[in-house]
């Protein structure tokens, strides 16, 4: 199962929602109804615990991620990101 397959599995599970129909990858999930802010919270701790990013207060306060679409996003960032940290740290 790929990133976006694992989290989209975990917003189903926990939401009780199915993509393709109403919601699509694209849907705000605040707007349709699926995620509230407790789900937000609990999301931002299943996308850390599962990826092994570290997501910062800043990072949950001044981008709220919406969509599936955006979500997957904001996790690729910070697996790049870390990548890049990682071949910087093995190169010095």
């Amino acid at each position: 199962m790929n990133r976006t397959e694992k989290i989209r599995q975990f917003i189903e599970d926990r939401f009780l929602v199915e993509f393709g129909g109403d919601v699509t990858s694209g849907s705000d999930l605040f707007k349709a109804g699926v995620m509230d802010s407790f789900g937000y919270i609990q999301l931002m701790s299943f996308l850390e615990d599962e990826f092994g990013i570290a997501i910062s207060d800043e990072d949950m306060l001044t981008s709220v991620f919406v969509s599936l679409d955006a979500i997957d996003g904001f996790v690729a960032g910070k697996l790049s990101e870390r990548e890049r940290r990682g071949d910087a740290a093995c190169a010095g």
